[in-house]
C-alpha cells in the first residue's frame, strides 16, 4: 500500500512540474521533475520495472544538465 502511495505521489509532483513549465518557471520544474522521477525509481525498484527506473534516470540527467545550463550559463 505504500508503494502504491509513493507512485501516486510521484506522478503528482511530475505534474506539478508540467504546471511550472507552463507557467515559465523551467529551474522549479525541473527540480520538481528530479524529485518525481526519484520517487519513481525508488518504485520501479520495488515492482522491478527497470525499463521505467532507466527512462527516470535518463530524465533526471538531462533536467540535472538543463538546471546547469540555466545556472551555469554565466557566458551568455
Amino acid at each position: 500500500m505504500l508503494i502504491e502511495i509513493l507512485g501516486w505521489i510521484s506522478t503528482s509532483l511530475v505534474l506539478v512540474g508540467y504546471f511550472y513549465n507552463a507557467k515559465g518557471r523551467q529551474k522549479v520544474a525541473m527540480s520538481t521533475w528530479i524529485i518525481g522521477d526519484l520517487g519513481w525509481i525508488t518504485y520501479d525498484i520495488f515492482i522491478a520495472n527497470i525499463s521505467h527506473l532507466i527512462l527516470s534516470l535518463i530524465i533526471i540527467c538531462i533536467n540535472v544538465y538543463g538546471i546547469y545550463r540555466i545556472y551555469g550559463n554565466t557566458n551568455s
